[in-house]
């Protein structure tokens, strides 16, 4: 499938590579475009300033692959564990941004992913639990299902937010934002009440 090592500036365009596995390419500056590599693996690869745009990526293997200012949109994610990427040591806003994604069955458990923008997603059963989110952007994405537990949320923008369950004596939520009506879901484990 791929023939090079590295690419630079390509676009890669409704290219199915299903159940694959591709090894030690790096890729600056490309877009994949309404690309299926599903049930693939990708391992010691380098994405840089790459873009993902209406690709399945369900079922991905990450495999000790590195991203660096990777943009997925639009994009099905479903089942990843984010654990196997090589995150960069001294990030100081996540590496990677989504818009538009489904991102359920994941796990970001312990990942350390300072402003991350994670925005107008279906992230139905993602395991958050003990990672660094603080600062990020979760505007108008659905968390069904979805668990936070020691969880840094600090300064996070949960503004237009669902289904989110988030325990605040178990989390850290200081000056996160959220919309009043939905922010009653954070009341949910302080074993309370609310009458009209």
């Amino acid at each position: 499938m791929f023939s090079q090592n590295d690419y630079y500036e390509h676009e890669f365009f409704k290219v199915t590579a299903t159940a694959q596995r591709f090894s030690g390419i790096e890729f600056e500056q490309c877009q994949f475009i309404e690309c299926d590599f599903s049930h693939s693996q990708f391992s010691n690869c380098r994405f840089i300033d790459c873009e993902f745009i209406n690709c399945n990526l369900s079922d991905l293997s990450w495999n000790y692959s590195s991203l660096e200012g990777v943009d997925f949109k639009g994009c099905k994610l479903n089942s990843i564990v984010w654990g196997q990427v090589n995150w960069p040591q001294l990030a100081l806003t996540a590496p990677v941004s989504f818009k538009d994604c489904e991102l359920s069955h994941s796990s970001f458990f312990e990942l350390q992913l300072k402003a991350l923008t994670l925005t107008n997603c279906f992230a139905k059963d993602v395991d958050f639990r003990h990672a660094n989110l603080v600062q990020s952007n979760f505007s108008d994405t659905d968390f069904r299902d979805s668990l936070f537990h020691q969880t840094n949320l600090r300064k996070a923008n949960f503004v237009g937010a669902t289904q989110f369950n988030i325990d605040i004596t178990s989390n850290d939520v200081s000056n996160a934002k959220f919309e009043r009506l939905e922010a009653l879901n954070l009341l949910t484990g302080l074993d309370i009440e609310l009458v009209d």
